[in-house]
């Protein structure tokens, strides 16, 4: 399993981010290039499952329906929850295929930037190396600097700590289906509780950003370049496909605001 994990995955992302890294001699740079190229490759993964996201949002206005008709029984409220869901070809475990490709790429990345800085020989590193002309030659040292950060260590002053806390909020609320409909549906349901898919959306609002958190405060910043770089990329992908989510109810919020400052 080893031997798979380091010649099909973390051999081939170590030789990326060396090309990216002799092309622009800035590791930090080499990383978001990187991650842009990860993330164009993963399109025929990801685009399903925002697309299914969607679905899923457009169908709000029927689980609402069917919250409340059946708000006193919530087997058969999940029963014809999921018969919706078929009727329609929605699977609302697609994500878990993107999350989990996701996590992957995290560690291997989080595995090369450590092999890159950890004060390995330089002729260690070339046994990693495919071509020739990527190798680094005898002396070369490498620059792990980029902007006020050393990509060995965690961010001292927790800024990228803090962008990645507040981008994966924003991403979890921008891949919500959750409307103001959805919301008073739970408020009638008794306990103001709501179906699993609903409830677990809710928790990860809040859930992976602490864990972000508590990741970045160990984690090198190398890895947090990584993750802030691919979270933008999927805002911006999402937001392509998908419009702006769960985040549309701010958005309309923040322009009745300067309308109403303009007049």
């Amino acid at each position: 399993m080893s031997f798979i994990w380091q010649t099909i995955i973390l051999n081939p992302i170590f030789n990326i981010l060396v090309g990216f890294y002799q092309l622009t001699n800035n590791l930090g740079i080499s990383i978001i290039l990187f991650t842009a190229t990860a993330r164009t490759l993963l399109l025929p993964v990801t685009i399903p499952s925002i697309k299914m996201q969607k679905k899923q949002r457009n169908l709000q206005p029927e689980l609402n329906k069917i919250r409340k008709k059946y708000k006193n029984d919530k087997q058969k409220q999940a029963e014809k929850q999921m018969e919706l869901f078929k009727k329609h070809g929605v699977n609302p475990g697609t994500g878990c295929l993107t999350t989990i490709f996701t996590l992957i790429l995290m560690i291997a990345v989080y595995r090369s930037v450590s092999t890159f800085t950890a004060g390995a020989q330089i002729l260690d590193l070339n046994k990693h190396i495919y071509f020739d002309s990527l190798k680094f030659s005898e002396g070369a040292e490498i620059n792990t600097g980029f902007l006020y950060l050393d990509l060995t260590k965690p961010d001292p002053y927790l800024i990228f700590t803090l962008l990645t806390v507040g981008l994966q909020f924003l991403l979890n609320k921008m891949l919500m289906p959750i409307t103001k409909t959805a919301d008073k549906a739970t408020k009638a349901t008794p306990g103001k509780t709501d179906d699993l898919i609903q409830s677990m959306q809710k928790q990860n609002l809040y859930i992976m950003p602490i864990m972000f958190f508590i990741f970045g405060l160990t984690l090198p910043s190398g890895v947090l370049v990584y993750i802030i770089s691919s979270m933008l990329y999927q805002i911006i992908q999402t937001y392509y496909f998908s419009g702006w989510g769960g985040l549309k109810p701010w958005i309309k919020k923040l322009n009745f605001s300067k309308k109403s400052k303009q007049t």
